[in-house]
């Protein structure tokens, strides 16, 4: 039988159809190998997510283990020279560095004391008005922030804010009536911008209700100016200059100081509710050095007895970072990136 002669138009047809196929077949690779890149990147991603968890975790375990390390030792009063407050120096690990910093988080006021059991702190409301006018911030703040924190419906004040309030924004929302989660819950609180929350940020905390006190031998000058009213800035800063190498032992001590002797019963008594020479919450402040990237953790532990200590909050990026000096020859740099609230 003659071969069969194919027209120029079916060669032409058949030469298409084979150039599809191979333009579908490289699409389709191609497809495959950046599926299998992107899962790959993202199980490197994951695998380096949980690695600086672990090395988080490990450095809250290092700061625990210094803590009942004190508390072993009677933990009668705590201050800046225990071995818990000294500058940790980093740590290499496998792929980075961690590099934690331990702090006495009773050094600041705690806003959430400002209402306990049910009914506002008197002392607290007088101390955080007068750290207000210290820093040039509206007195008011404190009364919106007493209603965001008591559990009743009424306005503390005139200048105060319930749900009536929050209710005809254009976002509308409800008070809290309830203790702060977080420092960022501020931002919700009337009156409370961001501006004021840098302005706040160095001298207040958020921690249990019951961490009424802030520790003596770790407060600095402008939390004691507001403490005591008519004190001086030269005179607080003298005063703490003359701490003792192993802090004041007691509160009387304390307020034995010279610069007391002018002060009334009242704000002696305010001092009493609001001082003290032991803490009971401190926090962590947790640099891991991954890679090319860093990220930052804060953690809460809780001291409930010498030996018992627990971690009760975890954020990531939290919104006020301490002055945190790295310890010589650790070739340090400033953050790259910062993960977002959990």
């Amino acid at each position: 039988m003659p071969p069969v002669k194919r027209s120029n138009r079916e060669r032409g047809v058949a030469l298409l159809t084979m150039l599809l196929i191979a333009a579908l077949a490289t699409v389709l690779v191609t497809t495959i190998i950046e599926r299998q890149s992107r899962v790959q990147r993202e199980l490197a991603g994951e695998l380096q997510l949980d690695q600086v968890a672990q090395y988080n975790q490990g450095a809250a375990l290092f700061a625990m283990a210094a803590l009942r390390e004190d508390g072993r030792q009677g933990m009668l009063v705590d201050h800046p020279g225990e071995g818990w407050a000294q500058p940790f120096p980093p740590f290499p690990v496998p792929g980075g560095l961690i590099l934690p910093a331990l702090s006495d988080a009773q050094a600041r006021f705690n806003l959430n004391s400002l209402v306990r059991a049910g009914s506002t702190n008197e002392a607290a409301l007088f101390f955080m008005r007068r750290l207000l006018s210290q820093l040039l911030l509206p007195t008011e703040l404190a009364d919106s922030l007493v209603d965001w924190l008591d559990a009743d419906s009424q306005p503390f004040s005139a200048a105060g804010a319930e749900d009536d309030f929050y209710l005809r924004l254009d976002v509308p929302y409800r008070a809290a009536n309830r203790p702060l989660s977080t420092y960022d819950e501020l931002r919700l609180v009337r009156g409370f911008t961001g501006d004021t929350l840098r302005a706040l940020s160095p001298f207040v905390t958020v921690l249990p209700a019951a961490a009424s006190k802030m520790n003596v031998n770790f407060i600095a000058p402008p939390i004691l100016e507001a403490l005591v009213p008519g004190l001086a800035p030269a005179s607080a800063v003298e005063l703490l200059k003359t701490r003792p190498t192993e802090g004041w032992k007691t509160l009387a001590e304390f307020l034995n100081n010279p610069v007391f002797n002018g002060v009334s019963q009242e704000v002696r008594a305010a001092l009493g509710a609001l001082l003290d020479v032991r803490s009971r919450y401190f926090e962590l402040y947790t640099r891991v050095r991954f890679g090319d990237r860093e990220r930052l953790q804060w953690t809460l532990i809780a001291r409930r007895t010498s030996r018992l200590l627990d971690v009760i909050a975890v954020e990531r990026n939290p919104s006020w970072v301490p002055d945190i000096e790295p310890p010589p020859n650790s070739d340090d740099e400033p953050l790259e990136e910062q993960e977002e609230v959990q």
